[in-house]
């Protein structure tokens, strides 16, 4: 038994250790275990589904009458439970921190007689004592979360979650930690006194002192192994905490609160990336369905393209319909007007910074009977109008998929099988003849 527990232990340490960026999601009381959960869910089973050795039952000994006298009496039931009541009021804390809040909804833990707020600045957290197991240099662009970043303390470990909810990359150092998880595989060895709003204390309250402080849960799930129950204020703000069966006591607690601090840098940005700056338009169009050109309005364009060089062509910006700038690593969308034609089209930030929406990529491209009427044409000099059998004989050579709607719709669809699947030239044909066409491609160009 001893090596199956150490397995499994050890299967816990890499399942913890694997988590990594994500996420969200997809937040259904069954659905939301964590790896992490589900080894140690597994390690209950380990022990529940042991098979204990048979032990043989001895007869005992009749004792002489005198000696049955002496004999002690069984403790009831009554006092045996008052004094594991006893007990457990004695691990109790005499006292709350005065700055420790009544409400859960404020995010707050107290561990070891300081109080955390939720999020709070790397920096601020690495003030408390704690050391960051990781490399701190990596990047997080705009409103992109890790999960399980291992900092250590006196010994002991936890894990905690990094946020960046602003419009510009930053290093983890200079992230939020918007989330913390503390549980009993990682503290076993801990003296920690821990503290939630109301009083709820790590390894010391129960369901019904948790129900009694902060009512019935968002969610819950029941297990083998513990009751899990979910707090919930919004999306990405909750507190998760399990009862573990066995011990019947509050022994994990998960922490999260992904709104943006004070001081977060919002600044814009409208130096021309340098990615902009080495788009080079194709020659020609060419045959190739997998380099994704297209030729709108004469100029044979790259996409995806800045949306600078289709201002330089004569497009212009519907101001009211368009964002006016876009978060580093972000997506936005802009309405751009050509001879009383609009080019609807989601624009990527590729750089690190936030910056206009003229320094943005536009990804894709449309024209079409029942508008926008524009003047495009796909590699292969397809063309709105033009006979099915044209696009079969330009797209003979490539990957394509065909769907036949009904209706005498039928959906062509170019994409390069090494690529993602949302990359592609569609074309729609309509009794035969191209009605439709739309290309989109959001892979960061390559120079």
């Amino acid at each position: 038994m001893k090596k199956q527990t150490l397995t499994v232990l050890l299967a816990i340490g890499c399942s913890l250790s694997m988590a990594a960026c994500g996420t969200s999601e997809e937040r259904q009381a069954g659905a939301s275990l964590s790896r992490a959960d589900a080894a140690r869910e597994e390690l209950g089973r380990e022990f529940s589904d042991a098979e204990p050795e048979e032990e043989v039952e001895e007869e005992p000994e009749e004792l002489p009458e005198e000696e049955k006298k002496d004999e002690p009496e069984d403790t009831p039931e009554e006092e045996v439970k008052d004094e594991a009541e006893d007990e457990k009021e004695s691990k109790k804390t005499t006292a709350l921190p005065d700055n420790l809040s009544d409400d859960l909804y404020d995010f707050q833990v107290s561990i070891d007689g300081t109080v955390y707020q939720f999020p709070m600045w790397y920096s601020d957290f690495e003030a408390l004592g704690w050391e960051y197991k990781g490399d701190n240099t990596q990047q997080l662009t705009s409103n992109q979360y890790t999960v399980a970043e291992r900092w250590s303390k006196d010994g002991n470990e936890i894990y905690a979650q990094f946020a960046n909810l602003s419009m510009n990359s930053v290093p983890f150092s200079e992230s939020m930690v918007a989330g913390i998880e503390l549980d009993k595989y990682m503290l076993k060895d801990c003296d920690w006194e821990i503290l939630l709003p109301g009083g709820i204390q790590y390894g010391v309250s129960d369901v019904d002192d948790i129900k009694e402080a902060y009512g019935e849960p968002s969610r819950d799930y029941d297990s083998d192994l513990y009751y899990m129950m979910s707090y919930e204020l919004d999306y990405y703000r909750e507190v998760t905490l399990y009862v573990y069966k066995e011990e019947d006591a509050l022994l994990q607690i998960k922490l999260e609160n992904l709104v943006e601090l004070e001081g977060a840098d919002n600044s814009i940005n409208e130096e021309v990336p340098e990615l902009v700056e080495a788009y080079r338009a194709p020659k020609s169009l060419g045959d190739d369905f997998y380099a994704y050109t297209a030729q709108l309005e004469g100029v044979v364009y790259s996409l995806p393209c800045p949306v600078s060089v289709l201002l330089e062509n004569g497009f212009t910006i519907d101001t009211a319909k368009s964002d006016s700038e876009v978060a580093a690593g972000g997506s936005g969308w802009v309405d751009l007007r050509y001879n009383n034609q609009t080019l609807h089209t989601m624009v990527k930030n590729y750089a690190d910074y936030a910056t206009i929406v003229e320094n943005c990529f536009a990804l894709s491209m449309k024209s079409s009977d029942n508008g926008p009427k524009f003047d495009l044409v796909f590699p292969g000099n397809i063309k709105v109008g033009d006979s099915e059998d044209t696009v079969k004989k330009a797209i003979a050579d490539f990957n394509c998929e065909v769907d036949d709607a009904g209706g005498g719709y039928t959906y062509y669809e170019v994409s390069d099988p090494d690529g993602s699947v949302l990359n592609r030239y569609t074309m729609i044909v309509k009794d035969g003849i191209v009605s439709t066409i739309e290309v989109q491609n959001t892979e960061e160009p390559a120079y």
